[in-house]
């Protein structure tokens, strides 16, 4: 799966914003998750939570 760049970041709270400030809904979240829509490509500081998503190819192309 190749991502595209585009990044959904999660703060320390749990919320998902898009890079323009946009807050993405946690079930919509999970649902492109695991539909593999999103790709995880950041950990918190001690590498057991996803604070980053990037959004694949395969996933704008559909």
């Amino acid at each position: 799966m190749r991502d595209t760049g585009q990044c959904i970041n999660v703060d320390a709270g749990g919320k998902a914003f898009m890079v323009d400030g946009t807050q993405v809904n946690q079930l919509t979240l999970r649902a492109l998750v695991k539909k593999q829509a999103l790709i995880p490509c950041g950990k918190d500081l001690f590498g057991q939570g996803v604070t980053a998503y990037r959004i694949s190819e395969e996933a704008i192309a559909a």
